[in-house]
Formats: C-alpha cells, structure tokens, sequence
C-alpha cells in the first residue's frame, strides 16, 4: 500500500499530485476495490506525513479524473469501472450498455406531444402536427448515469406508453413505427448540469456533464430522431477508431463562434 516513504520530497512534482499517483496505483492494483471506502484525511495525512490541504488536492486530483467520487456526509469512494461507448458501430444507448454486460434500469419520465420549430418539423418531413418527446432516466445498481431526451416524429403518435416504457428509441423507430435508421450524426461536448437535470442525476448544479447530441436519418435524409444525452461523466468515456490519420484539429468546433487553431504537430 503506498506510504509516505514513497514520496520524493525534492521532486518537481508537487506532493499533492505524488499521492494521487500513488492512490491511483493502489486503485488500479485492487488495493482498494470498487465502491470501497478511502481512508479518511486524517489517516492520509499521517501516512504521508503531510497536511490536510495536501490530502485534500491529491482527493480533489482523484475526483476530476473520475477515479473516486464524494458522498456527502459518507467519505470518498472508489469510482465503478468506466462504461464505454464505441461510437463506431451505429447502436442506441441502451444496446451500448448491453454490449459491455451491464444490464440497466430505465424510467420514462414523459412521453407527450411537444411543439417543435419549423426548421425541426421540415427535417422530419413534417409540416403542422406535432412531435413528440421522450424522457427516460438510466440508471446502474440504482444509480441514474444519464438522462436521455428524444423528440421524435409525429408519427410516433401511434405509440403507447407501455411500448415507449418497454423499448429503446431505434426499436421503436425500426420495429414499431418501420422508420428504418441508417445514418447517425454524433456531437459530444461538456456543460455544467444545470438545477433540472442536476436534481435527475442527483448532481449540484454547478456538477460537469458530458452531453451527446444524436440526429438520426433514415435513407431518404429524412430525420427520424433528435436526441440529448446528459450523462454523469465521472463513470462514461467514448471511443472511436478510425482508419488513417485522425485530423483532430478539423474536427473541434469551437461553440462560441471562433474557430479554433488546428494542432499541426
């Protein structure tokens, strides 16, 4: 188990940041398991013979990488593994849990007519009828991880509670309502969560989210479905593999108008 003996006081490296490597470590090796407890600061700071402060970086290091969590009134807690979604393979949020043996829980929150902008009923080939919105809640071992907000075509007015409650949005498009899916358009960027969402997810305000942004089409460049996932990120990553060089650089869009510079290294 780390200890202070492995702390190099004539490092450049600040202490703070040799106990959180040291930490990670112990993670990593199972040291301290899944959902188990850390010892508590002052356990840490006479271990490493440093002060609270000094703990209380190395903790705050460990919880913006997502490696522990805090439960208020509790302690710190090792983070459960990451969930990853392959974003190569076209498939829903739920079908990406399955894949990695997670078998979640989902709550539809809502399911009514919404209104809509023109430019959004013009992409669903729509022209004064409604669309509809759908809102779920995913959770993991009781826990939400994200929530899910789907506006979908006027034509999901077929469906019924029970089939939205039961079914994944591409099931429901494919199977239910034969609006085949054969093309996804994929954004992913980070917000804080904001009082509603945040009181869903069991988040402050304040707390980061990573959200992607789905629009999916059908083979005649119909929209079929515009999606918005909010997910806890201290649990989630995304991967994607590509062939040949990725341009990183062309690929980030600056939200706030500015283009950014392109990393030419």
């Amino acid at each position: 188990m780390a200890s202070e003996a492995l702390l190099n006081r004539e490092s450049a490296t600040a202490l703070y940041m040799q106990i959180a490597d040291l930490l990670r470590t112990d993670i990593d090796s199972g040291v301290f398991a899944t959902d188990s407890k850390l010892p508590a600061e002052n356990e840490l700071t006479h271990r490493f013979g440093v002060s609270r402060v000094t703990v209380r970086q190395a903790i705050a290091q460990l919880l913006a990488e997502g490696y522990v969590v805090s439960k208020q009134g509790k302690g710190t807690f090792v983070s459960r593994q990451k969930l990853l979604h392959d974003l190569k393979p076209m498939r829903g949020f739920y079908d990406a849990l399955i894949a990695q043996g997670v078998e979640p829980k989902t709550k539809l929150l809502e399911f009514t007519p919404a209104s809509a902008s023109e430019a959004v009923r013009q992409a669903f080939g729509a022209t004064d009828a409604d669309c509809f919105q759908l809102k779920r809640l995913y959770l993991v071992d009781d826990e939400p991880i994200a929530l899910v907000v789907s506006t979908l075509p006027p034509e999901a007015s077929g469906l019924t509670w029970e089939q939205v409650n039961r079914n994944p949005i591409y099931v429901l498009l494919e199977n239910v309502l034969n609006m085949p899916v054969t093309k996804a358009e994929v954004r992913i960027r980070a917000r804080s969560a904001g009082a509603s969402v945040g009181h869903l997810l069991g988040l402050s305000a304040k707390a980061p989210l990573l959200v992607m942004e789905r629009e999916s089409f059908g083979n005649d460049g119909v929209l079929r479905e515009r999606t918005s996932f909010y997910i806890r990120p201290e649990n989630y990553e995304f991967s994607l593999s590509v062939q040949g060089p990725l341009p990183v650089g062309s690929s980030i869009k600056n939200v706030n108008g500015s283009s950014p510079r392109a990393d030419k290294k």
